[in-house]
């Protein structure tokens, strides 16, 4: 059963201008701001978004161990989506039936349009779409100035 809109992360939701504060969970699990190791299955196209996107994400703030698999996928996603890239430019968007004779979407299209629908999926979750920037903002200081910091801090 739906239960609703995904929730986002609450670091995602710190930095997004949000007047409904009160809807917010609180105490979200902090996870340790620590660098993850790239999987060693993963190809050298893959290998390389991985460094890429560990860095600008540890640039961002948002680099942390606990999202290794979500970047794993991710890596492994665009990887895909890239070679099968190669194989529409090489064969074309559309095939003609051998049986028929008539023009069909290509199998490789629909693999690289799925590849290309998880990584747009991904890259939204971790905040590093243009849309989903659109709706944060960061503070010079990096703090709440709202006024309502204290007000709403979990009792620990």
């Amino acid at each position: 059963m739906a239960r609703g809109r995904i929730p986002k992360p609450k670091q995602l939701n710190d930095l997004k201008v949000d007047t409904h504060k009160r809807r917010r969970h609180q105490a979200e699990p902090v996870p340790l701001k620590d660098h993850t190791t790239c999987p060693e299955h993963l190809n050298d196209v893959a290998r390389d978004k991985w460094t890429e996107i560990t860095t600008l994400l540890d640039q961002m703030g948002l680099l942390s161990s606990a999202d290794s698999d979500a970047l794993e996928l991710y890596c492994a996603a665009y990887s895909r989506y890239r070679k099968v890239e190669e194989m529409v430019k090489n064969f074309g968007e559309a095939i003609i039936s051998p049986v028929n004779k008539y023009p069909m979407i290509s199998p490789y299209s629909t693999v690289m349009n799925k590849n290309l629908e998880t990584c747009r999926r991904l890259l939204i979750e971790f905040g590093l779409t243009p849309a989903a920037r659109s709706r944060c903002a960061i503070t010079p200081t990096g703090k709440d100035n709202s006024g309502w910091g204290e007000f709403f801090k979990v009792a620990g």
